[in-house]
Protein backbone atom coordinates (compact mmCIF):
# COMPACT_ATOMS: atom_id res chain seq x y z
CA UNK A 1 0.00 0.00 0.00
CA UNK A 2 1.13 3.52 -1.19
CA UNK A 3 0.56 5.66 1.73
CA UNK A 4 1.04 9.62 0.02
CA UNK A 5 2.75 12.38 2.09
CA UNK A 6 -0.42 13.82 2.58
CA UNK A 7 -2.29 10.95 3.86
CA UNK A 8 -0.01 11.71 7.43
CA UNK A 9 -1.10 14.95 8.11
CA UNK A 10 -4.82 14.27 7.23
CA UNK A 11 -4.30 11.19 10.00
CA UNK A 12 -3.23 14.19 12.70
CA UNK A 13 -5.64 16.49 11.64
CA UNK A 14 -8.36 13.49 12.71
CA UNK A 15 -7.46 13.30 15.80
CA UNK A 16 -6.53 16.52 16.73
CA UNK A 17 -10.69 17.34 15.48
CA UNK A 18 -11.86 15.24 18.02
CA UNK A 19 -10.38 15.67 21.35
CA UNK A 20 -13.85 16.18 23.11
CA UNK A 21 -15.40 13.47 21.35
CA UNK A 22 -12.19 10.51 22.66
CA UNK A 23 -12.11 12.40 26.16
CA UNK A 24 -15.76 11.30 26.31
CA UNK A 25 -15.67 8.34 25.73
CA UNK A 26 -12.54 7.41 27.84
CA UNK A 27 -14.99 9.00 30.67
CA UNK A 28 -17.39 6.48 29.99
CA UNK A 29 -15.00 3.52 29.79
CA UNK A 30 -13.55 5.08 33.03
CA UNK A 31 -16.53 4.93 34.48
CA UNK A 32 -17.58 1.07 33.75
CA UNK A 33 -16.50 -0.63 36.62
CA UNK A 34 -14.21 -3.38 35.64
CA UNK A 35 -11.64 -4.87 38.80
CA UNK A 36 -11.29 -8.06 37.80
CA UNK A 37 -10.86 -8.76 42.10
CA UNK A 38 -14.31 -8.03 41.71
CA UNK A 39 -15.70 -10.39 39.37
CA UNK A 40 -19.72 -9.82 39.62
CA UNK A 41 -18.67 -6.77 37.44
CA UNK A 42 -16.71 -8.25 34.86
CA UNK A 43 -19.67 -9.99 32.72
CA UNK A 44 -21.29 -6.12 31.93
CA UNK A 45 -17.74 -4.89 31.33
CA UNK A 46 -17.91 -7.90 28.72
CA UNK A 47 -20.29 -6.61 26.91
CA UNK A 48 -19.77 -3.15 26.80
CA UNK A 49 -16.56 -3.84 25.55
CA UNK A 50 -17.57 -6.42 22.89
CA UNK A 51 -20.33 -4.01 21.78
CA UNK A 52 -17.99 -0.73 21.51
CA UNK A 53 -15.63 -2.59 18.89
CA UNK A 54 -18.88 -4.33 16.77
CA UNK A 55 -20.13 -0.30 16.91
CA UNK A 56 -16.38 0.37 16.11
CA UNK A 57 -16.70 -1.89 12.77
CA UNK A 58 -14.62 -4.85 14.23
CA UNK A 59 -15.48 -8.48 13.82
CA UNK A 60 -15.63 -9.70 18.33
CA UNK A 61 -15.20 -12.54 19.10
CA UNK A 62 -14.59 -14.37 23.09
CA UNK A 63 -12.04 -16.41 24.29
CA UNK A 64 -12.83 -17.90 27.79
CA UNK A 65 -10.27 -18.53 30.09
CA UNK A 66 -11.33 -20.67 33.17
CA UNK A 67 -10.99 -19.68 36.63
CA UNK A 68 -13.97 -17.80 36.73
CA UNK A 69 -11.76 -15.16 34.82
CA UNK A 70 -12.66 -12.46 32.69
CA UNK A 71 -12.20 -13.52 28.46
CA UNK A 72 -9.90 -12.86 26.20
CA UNK A 73 -11.33 -10.46 23.64
CA UNK A 74 -9.89 -10.78 20.02
CA UNK A 75 -11.39 -8.06 17.42
CA UNK A 76 -10.87 -7.63 14.01
CA UNK A 77 -11.52 -4.55 12.34
CA UNK A 78 -14.11 -5.51 9.48
CA UNK A 79 -12.71 -4.70 4.93
CA UNK A 80 -8.82 -4.62 5.60
CA UNK A 81 -7.50 -6.99 3.81
CA UNK A 82 -3.70 -5.81 2.47
CA UNK A 83 -0.90 -7.56 4.36
CA UNK A 84 -0.16 -9.45 7.58
CA UNK A 85 -2.15 -7.79 10.81
CA UNK A 86 -1.01 -4.66 13.25
CA UNK A 87 -1.91 -5.81 16.66
CA UNK A 88 -2.57 -3.41 19.68
CA UNK A 89 -2.90 -5.67 22.67
CA UNK A 90 -4.01 -4.95 26.34
CA UNK A 91 -6.52 -5.68 29.26
CA UNK A 92 -9.88 -4.01 29.84
CA UNK A 93 -9.47 -4.68 33.53
CA UNK A 94 -8.22 -2.14 36.19
CA UNK A 95 -6.38 -2.73 39.97
CA UNK A 96 -8.68 -0.88 42.29
CA UNK A 97 -11.56 -2.22 43.81
CA UNK A 98 -14.96 0.18 42.93
CA UNK A 99 -14.93 2.20 46.74
CA UNK A 100 -11.17 2.86 46.16
CA UNK A 101 -11.86 3.74 42.58
CA UNK A 102 -14.73 6.43 43.68
CA UNK A 103 -12.11 7.92 45.74
CA UNK A 104 -10.49 8.86 42.23
CA UNK A 105 -13.40 10.37 40.15
CA UNK A 106 -13.20 11.10 36.40
CA UNK A 107 -12.33 14.82 36.18
CA UNK A 108 -9.93 16.83 33.69
CA UNK A 109 -7.86 19.42 35.79
CA UNK A 110 -4.96 21.46 35.32
CA UNK A 111 -3.74 18.95 31.83
CA UNK A 112 -4.20 15.80 33.36
CA UNK A 113 -7.01 13.33 33.38
CA UNK A 114 -7.90 11.94 36.79
CA UNK A 115 -9.54 8.33 37.36
CA UNK A 116 -8.95 4.72 37.50
CA UNK A 117 -7.52 3.46 34.00
CA UNK A 118 -7.26 6.75 31.99
CA UNK A 119 -3.55 5.12 32.47
CA UNK A 120 -3.50 1.46 33.11
CA UNK A 121 -4.83 1.34 30.64
CA UNK A 122 -8.34 1.80 29.59
CA UNK A 123 -7.23 5.37 28.27
CA UNK A 124 -4.25 3.28 26.22
CA UNK A 125 -7.29 1.57 24.20
CA UNK A 126 -8.82 4.76 23.61
CA UNK A 127 -5.35 5.73 22.19
CA UNK A 128 -5.52 2.73 20.03
CA UNK A 129 -9.17 2.80 19.01
CA UNK A 130 -8.51 6.62 17.37
CA UNK A 131 -5.23 5.76 16.26
CA UNK A 132 -6.93 3.11 14.07
CA UNK A 133 -9.71 5.36 13.08
CA UNK A 134 -7.57 8.17 11.94
CA UNK A 135 -5.67 5.41 9.60
CA UNK A 136 -8.37 4.31 8.44
CA UNK A 137 -10.13 7.68 7.13
CA UNK A 138 -6.40 8.52 5.41
CA UNK A 139 -6.32 5.21 3.40
CA UNK A 140 -5.01 2.29 5.87
CA UNK A 141 -6.10 -0.97 4.27
CA UNK A 142 -4.01 -3.19 6.62
CA UNK A 143 -5.54 -5.72 8.82
CA UNK A 144 -5.76 -4.69 12.51
CA UNK A 145 -6.57 -6.91 15.57
CA UNK A 146 -7.18 -5.95 19.38
CA UNK A 147 -6.30 -8.48 21.59
CA UNK A 148 -7.79 -7.32 25.29
CA UNK A 149 -6.97 -9.65 28.35
CA UNK A 150 -9.80 -9.56 31.24
CA UNK A 151 -7.53 -10.77 34.00
CA UNK A 152 -3.99 -9.16 33.30
CA UNK A 153 -4.48 -7.39 36.87
CA UNK A 154 -4.46 -10.40 38.56
CA UNK A 155 -1.40 -12.19 36.69
CA UNK A 156 -3.72 -14.70 34.61
CA UNK A 157 -3.95 -16.38 37.87
CA UNK A 158 -4.59 -20.40 37.02
CA UNK A 159 -6.43 -19.39 33.60
CA UNK A 160 -5.31 -19.84 30.08
CA UNK A 161 -4.80 -15.93 28.82
CA UNK A 162 -1.44 -15.87 27.79
CA UNK A 163 -1.83 -18.73 25.59
CA UNK A 164 -4.84 -17.41 24.02
CA UNK A 165 -2.80 -14.15 23.27
CA UNK A 166 0.76 -15.92 21.92
CA UNK A 167 -2.08 -17.86 19.91
CA UNK A 168 -3.82 -15.01 18.48
CA UNK A 169 -0.73 -12.93 18.16
CA UNK A 170 1.36 -15.31 15.85
CA UNK A 171 1.64 -13.97 12.12
CA UNK A 172 1.47 -10.87 13.32
CA UNK A 173 3.43 -8.35 11.54
CA UNK A 174 4.29 -6.28 14.84
CA UNK A 175 2.55 -5.51 18.21
CA UNK A 176 2.06 -2.50 20.00
CA UNK A 177 1.00 -3.01 23.75
CA UNK A 178 -0.62 -0.36 25.31
CA UNK A 179 0.61 -0.75 28.59
CA UNK A 180 0.68 2.20 31.11
CA UNK A 181 3.01 4.99 29.34
CA UNK A 182 5.69 7.30 31.05
CA UNK A 183 5.87 10.88 31.64
CA UNK A 184 9.51 10.19 29.79
CA UNK A 185 7.70 9.51 26.44
CA UNK A 186 9.83 6.22 26.58
CA UNK A 187 8.74 3.16 25.30
CA UNK A 188 9.71 -0.06 26.68
CA UNK A 189 11.43 -2.41 24.99
CA UNK A 190 11.90 -5.00 27.72
CA UNK A 191 10.48 -5.81 31.04
CA UNK A 192 11.36 -7.93 33.56
CA UNK A 193 9.41 -11.16 34.44
CA UNK A 194 8.20 -12.55 37.84
CA UNK A 195 6.61 -14.51 39.66
CA UNK A 196 4.80 -15.08 43.93
CA UNK A 197 5.20 -18.35 45.98
CA UNK A 198 3.46 -18.44 48.91
CA UNK A 199 5.22 -20.20 51.27
CA UNK A 200 3.61 -21.91 54.56
CA UNK A 201 5.18 -23.31 57.19
CA UNK A 202 2.96 -25.64 59.77
CA UNK A 203 4.59 -26.02 63.58
CA UNK A 204 2.96 -27.24 66.71
CA UNK A 205 1.36 -25.10 69.02
CA UNK A 206 1.77 -25.30 72.60
CA UNK A 207 1.42 -22.69 75.67
CA UNK A 208 4.63 -20.52 75.63
CA UNK A 209 5.19 -20.78 79.99
CA UNK A 210 3.80 -24.30 80.54
CA UNK A 211 4.65 -26.29 76.99
CA UNK A 212 7.59 -24.25 75.97
CA UNK A 213 9.70 -27.25 74.98
CA UNK A 214 6.78 -29.16 73.11
CA UNK A 215 5.92 -26.42 71.26
CA UNK A 216 7.77 -26.25 67.19
CA UNK A 217 7.97 -22.56 65.93
CA UNK A 218 6.84 -22.58 62.74
CA UNK A 219 7.96 -18.51 62.81
CA UNK A 220 11.26 -18.89 64.09
CA UNK A 221 11.17 -21.86 61.24
CA UNK A 222 10.25 -19.14 58.59
CA UNK A 223 12.10 -16.86 59.70
CA UNK A 224 16.09 -18.82 59.20
CA UNK A 225 13.86 -19.40 55.75
CA UNK A 226 13.52 -15.75 54.52
CA UNK A 227 17.26 -15.13 55.16
CA UNK A 228 18.34 -17.97 53.36
CA UNK A 229 15.61 -16.47 50.54
CA UNK A 230 16.99 -13.24 51.22
CA UNK A 231 20.47 -13.95 49.69
CA UNK A 232 19.05 -15.91 46.60
CA UNK A 233 19.04 -12.49 44.93
CA UNK A 234 21.58 -11.57 42.05
CA UNK A 235 21.47 -8.48 41.02
CA UNK A 236 24.07 -9.46 38.79
CA UNK A 237 21.56 -11.76 37.09
CA UNK A 238 18.75 -9.14 37.52
CA UNK A 239 16.90 -11.29 40.02
CA UNK A 240 15.64 -10.34 42.97
CA UNK A 241 13.61 -11.89 45.83
CA UNK A 242 11.37 -9.51 48.16
CA UNK A 243 9.51 -11.11 50.90
CA UNK A 244 6.78 -8.56 50.30
CA UNK A 245 3.93 -10.50 53.53
CA UNK A 246 4.23 -12.50 56.41
CA UNK A 247 1.49 -13.75 58.87
CA UNK A 248 1.92 -15.96 61.67
CA UNK A 249 0.80 -17.11 64.75
CA UNK A 250 -2.13 -16.06 67.27
CA UNK A 251 -1.38 -14.73 70.29
CA UNK A 252 1.98 -13.47 71.77
CA UNK A 253 2.08 -16.73 74.68
CA UNK A 254 1.11 -19.60 72.73
CA UNK A 255 4.18 -21.13 70.31
CA UNK A 256 2.96 -20.30 66.80
CA UNK A 257 1.74 -23.16 64.69
CA UNK A 258 1.17 -21.27 61.27
CA UNK A 259 3.31 -18.86 59.69
CA UNK A 260 3.14 -17.49 55.87
CA UNK A 261 4.77 -15.84 53.35
CA UNK A 262 4.68 -14.32 49.89
CA UNK A 263 7.95 -14.36 48.00
CA UNK A 264 7.81 -11.87 44.62
CA UNK A 265 10.72 -13.04 42.35
CA UNK A 266 11.23 -10.62 39.35
CA UNK A 267 14.03 -11.83 36.60
CA UNK A 268 15.54 -10.39 33.57
CA UNK A 269 15.85 -13.81 31.60
CA UNK A 270 12.87 -16.32 31.39
CA UNK A 271 15.59 -19.28 32.23
CA UNK A 272 16.88 -17.51 35.33
CA UNK A 273 13.73 -18.18 36.68
CA UNK A 274 13.36 -21.65 36.56
CA UNK A 275 17.16 -21.40 38.29
CA UNK A 276 15.32 -19.27 41.03
CA UNK A 277 12.96 -21.84 41.63
CA UNK A 278 14.94 -24.34 41.90
CA UNK A 279 17.37 -22.67 44.16
CA UNK A 280 13.88 -21.62 46.20
CA UNK A 281 12.26 -25.16 46.18
CA UNK A 282 16.37 -26.66 48.02
CA UNK A 283 15.41 -23.35 51.08
CA UNK A 284 12.06 -24.58 51.43
CA UNK A 285 13.42 -28.33 51.63
CA UNK A 286 15.60 -27.45 54.23
CA UNK A 287 14.38 -28.41 57.72
CA UNK A 288 15.57 -25.94 61.38
CA UNK A 289 13.32 -26.99 63.52
CA UNK A 290 12.65 -31.19 63.96
CA UNK A 291 8.25 -31.54 63.62
CA UNK A 292 8.03 -28.01 61.01
CA UNK A 293 6.52 -28.57 57.59
CA UNK A 294 7.03 -26.33 55.20
CA UNK A 295 4.57 -26.29 51.83
CA UNK A 296 5.15 -24.14 48.49
CA UNK A 297 2.34 -22.64 45.95
CA UNK A 298 3.27 -20.88 42.85
CA UNK A 299 0.38 -18.16 42.86
CA UNK A 300 1.01 -16.69 39.03
CA UNK A 301 3.54 -15.88 36.51
CA UNK A 302 4.42 -13.25 33.86
CA UNK A 303 7.50 -14.29 31.73
CA UNK A 304 9.68 -11.63 30.63
CA UNK A 305 8.91 -9.40 27.90
CA UNK A 306 13.01 -10.03 26.17
CA UNK A 307 14.67 -7.31 24.17
CA UNK A 308 14.77 -8.85 20.64
CA UNK A 309 16.72 -7.33 17.05
CA UNK A 310 12.92 -7.00 15.40
CA UNK A 311 11.59 -5.49 19.03
CA UNK A 312 14.72 -2.66 18.67
CA UNK A 313 14.00 -2.57 14.91
CA UNK A 314 10.31 -1.26 15.76
CA UNK A 315 11.20 0.99 18.53
CA UNK A 316 13.12 2.79 15.74
CA UNK A 317 10.73 2.78 13.15
CA UNK A 318 8.01 4.55 15.76
CA UNK A 319 10.98 6.77 16.61
CA UNK A 320 11.48 7.56 12.69
CA UNK A 321 7.49 8.57 12.59
CA UNK A 322 7.48 10.48 15.36
CA UNK A 323 10.48 12.62 14.15
CA UNK A 324 8.16 12.58 10.44
CA UNK A 325 5.41 13.69 11.96
CA UNK A 326 6.55 16.29 14.08
CA UNK A 327 5.73 14.51 17.50
CA UNK A 328 7.70 14.87 20.82
CA UNK A 329 10.93 12.84 20.35
CA UNK A 330 10.87 9.23 21.59
CA UNK A 331 13.16 7.67 24.61
CA UNK A 332 13.49 4.02 25.14
CA UNK A 333 13.11 2.68 28.67
CA UNK A 334 13.94 -1.15 30.27
CA UNK A 335 11.45 -1.75 32.91
CA UNK A 336 11.05 -3.97 36.27
CA UNK A 337 7.14 -4.84 36.33
CA UNK A 338 5.42 -7.02 34.19
CA UNK A 339 3.16 -7.48 31.35
CA UNK A 340 1.60 -9.36 28.56
CA UNK A 341 4.73 -7.76 25.93
CA UNK A 342 6.27 -10.72 26.71
CA UNK A 343 3.70 -13.27 25.59
CA UNK A 344 3.52 -11.27 22.45
CA UNK A 345 7.52 -11.85 21.63
CA UNK A 346 7.09 -15.17 22.75
CA UNK A 347 4.81 -15.59 19.94
CA UNK A 348 7.48 -13.67 17.05
CA UNK A 349 5.74 -10.92 16.94
CA UNK A 350 8.07 -7.62 17.30
CA UNK A 351 6.48 -5.71 20.14
CA UNK A 352 7.21 -2.22 21.93
CA UNK A 353 5.42 -1.55 25.18
CA UNK A 354 4.02 1.14 27.43
CA UNK A 355 2.49 2.27 24.43
CA UNK A 356 -0.65 4.03 26.20
CA UNK A 357 -1.31 7.46 27.78
CA UNK A 358 1.64 9.17 29.61
CA UNK A 359 1.24 9.98 33.58
CA UNK A 360 1.72 8.21 36.95
CA UNK A 361 0.61 6.51 39.87
CA UNK A 362 -1.59 3.75 38.45
CA UNK A 363 -2.99 1.19 41.06
CA UNK A 364 -3.46 3.96 43.88
CA UNK A 365 -6.24 6.97 43.66
CA UNK A 366 -3.89 9.35 42.61
CA UNK A 367 -3.73 7.59 39.01
CA UNK A 368 -3.98 10.41 36.32
CA UNK A 369 -2.83 10.61 32.52
CA UNK A 370 -1.85 14.14 30.71
CA UNK A 371 -4.92 14.62 28.44
CA UNK A 372 -2.38 16.02 25.60
CA UNK A 373 -0.65 12.33 26.04
CA UNK A 374 -4.28 10.91 24.84
CA UNK A 375 -3.80 12.74 21.33
CA UNK A 376 0.07 12.85 20.94
CA UNK A 377 -0.16 8.15 21.08
CA UNK A 378 -3.19 8.41 18.80
CA UNK A 379 -1.56 10.61 16.26
CA UNK A 380 1.98 8.61 16.51
CA UNK A 381 0.34 4.96 16.24
CA UNK A 382 -2.11 6.40 13.26
CA UNK A 383 0.91 7.62 10.82
CA UNK A 384 2.74 4.52 12.22
CA UNK A 385 -0.01 1.97 10.60
CA UNK A 386 0.25 4.53 7.55
CA UNK A 387 4.05 4.06 7.44
CA UNK A 388 3.86 0.14 8.34
CA UNK A 389 4.71 -1.08 4.83
CA UNK A 390 8.29 0.67 5.08
CA UNK A 391 8.65 -1.32 8.70
CA UNK A 392 7.45 -4.39 6.66
CA UNK A 393 10.15 -4.06 3.53
CA UNK A 394 12.76 -3.26 6.35
CA UNK A 395 12.27 -6.38 8.63
CA UNK A 396 11.88 -8.49 5.52
CA UNK A 397 15.27 -7.45 3.82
Amino acid sequence: MNIQKQQLPSASAYVENRKEEILSLLREFVELPSCSREPEVMPAAVEWVCRLLRNEGYRVRTWEVGCGNSPVIVADLEGQEEGRPVIFSGHYDTALYRDLSGQNPFRVQDGMVFGTGVLDMKGGIVVALYAVRAAVQAGLRRPVRLLLAGDEEINHAGSRAAGILMEEAAGGLCAFNMETGLRSNALAVFRKGGTRCRITVTGVEAHAGNDFTKGRSAIVEMARKIVEIHNLTDLSAGTTMNIGTIQGGTIFNAVPARCEIVVDMRFEKNEEMEKAKENLAAVCRKTYIEGTQTEMEYIDVMHVFETTEDGLALWDFLRETAEEAGLQPLEQARLGGSSDAAYLTMAGVPTVCSCGTMGEWNHTVREYALADSLYERAKLFANALLRMDRFEHRNTR
